[in-house]
């Protein structure tokens, strides 16, 4: 049995970035088969979801977060940057077992699909024990267990288990990365074994880079002039590292940077919070690989893509001194099929075209924030959020249908994640 989404203005983000005003899409099992004008595409016995008042868009990408740490929300306002570079720990986190993880991603995998996020690219400890959570929550996801080697051996058997459980392939669903931490907490010995494993099973790899002036220090420290070249030393600087934030890079690093074609997880709300400053955007975009990221709880609050791609625009212009800077077609891009090539996605999702996976999201148009609909692409960046997302579907299947979880309560999660948050 098809579903098809009939009649929706729908923002294809194809090579062209196609606007369709009314048309359908046809679905069949996990593919996207067709696209055809409004009322075209149906057959008897299709399910069929009216889209004639919504605007459909690829699933918004994540490219960098901590699901797991859902409950570290509201944890840690307004502390000096010395706070976070000493570690990144929040204050009572060690009354949370592993259990209270597993539950809070839960939460987290909910909340992100409500918010429209179809794909994240998440990594934590026990990984092993998390990322069954994920899946179950049927988000679309590439995990990995953090690696550290500063003050004792790399778990490299956790790491190892979460590959071999889920392979590097991303042609499924949920797929394994490798995850060292940051430049400063693994040694070059550790990074270069990320890298030789990675050129081994072909998995992407996820690491914290030039995030704080310590680390960047610490690297210097080891003979290594700056992040970049820690990177290039060790085997890391490569279009399959995903490297976030990247906010403390000199200017010879920026202007270095698109030659190793090395893709950045850019998370703006986080990095105002926690450093008072962010990526120059602008410097970067359509040079390199650009993905956004909501980070953690503890250091962005929001779980909310849409609220990141705004302020990544607009702080984006303010740096660059430019209101033409970071146009809006550009940040579409970024928010979904920028997001999936960082993740080596780009073939299977971030577009809406046939062949590739139906992961969509369906915009409520009766949404006063969606009204008048003049440019439905700067819209989407600039005046919807979560509340407007009504519909949305990964590899076919609807996991929010009608602004609610198909799989799960709202409430129900709610009160559970409220109720362990309240053990620190």
């Amino acid at each position: 049995m098809a579903i098809v989404l009939t009649g929706g203005a729908v923002l294809t983000v194809n090579a062209t970035n196609e606007f369709l005003p009314s048309a359908d899409i046809r679905i069949e099992g996990e593919v996207i088969v067709a696209l055809g004008p409004a009322g075209s595409l149906a057959r008897p016995g299709d399910t069929l979801l009216d889209c004639s008042e919504a605007l459909i868009t690829p699933g918004l990408v994540n490219v960098h977060t901590h699901a797991a740490t859902a409950f570290y929300r509201g944890m840690a306002e307004d502390q000096p940057r010395e706070f976070w570079s000493a570690g990144y720990a929040m204050p009572g986190q060690e009354s949370f077992t592993v259990e209270d993880h597993v539950l809070s991603v839960r939460a987290a995998c909910a909340e992100f699909l409500l918010n429209g996020v179809t794909c994240i690219a998440d990594r934590l400890g026990n990984m092993d024990r998390i990322a069954p959570g994920i899946e179950a929550s049927g988000i679309r996801a590439v995990v990995g267990h953090s690696l550290v080697d500063a003050r004792a051996p790399a778990d490299w058997k956790t790491a190892d288990a979460v590959i071999e459980r889920y392979g590097t392939d991303p042609r499924r669903r949920v797929f394994a990365g490798i995850a060292p931490h940051a430049l400063d907490t693994c040694s070059d010995a550790l990074l270069k074994e990320c890298a030789r494993r990675a050129e081994k099973t072909g998995a992407r790899v996820f690491i914290h880079v030039a995030q704080n002036e310590p680390e960047v220090a610490a690297v210097r420290r080891r003979g290594h002039d700056g992040a970049l070249a820690c990177l290039i030393a060790t085997g890391l600087a490569t279009p399959s590292t995903v490297a976030a934030h990247a906010i403390y890079l000199s200017d010879a690093e920026f202007d270095a940077w698109p030659s190793h074609g090395i893709a950045i997880a850019h998370c703006p709300a986080s990095n105002l919070k926690i450093e008072a400053r962010t990526l120059p955007l602008a410097r970067l975009a359509g040079r390199v690989t650009i993905g956004l990221g909501t980070d953690w709880t503890a250091s962005n609050n929001a779980m909310d893509m849409l609220a990141e791609a705004r302020l990544a625009a607009l702080v984006g212009k303010m740096r660059a001194d430019d209101p033409q800077a970071l146009p809006v077609q550009q940040m579409v891009r970024m928010l979904t099929i920028d997001g999936a090539r960082a993740l080596g996605l780009d073939g299977l999702i971030g577009s809406i075209e046939p062949g590739k996976r139906a992961d969509l999201v369906v915009f409520d148009g009766n949404k006063l924030e969606a009204t008048p609909a003049h440019d439905p692409a700067a819209n989407l960046i600039y005046s919807l959020n979560p509340r407007a997302v009504r519909d949305v579907l990964v590899d076919g299947a609807l996991l929010v249908r009608g602004g609610k979880l198909t799989w799960d309560d709202e409430a129900t999660l709610a009160r559970q994640q409220r109720t362990r948050g309240a053990k620190s």
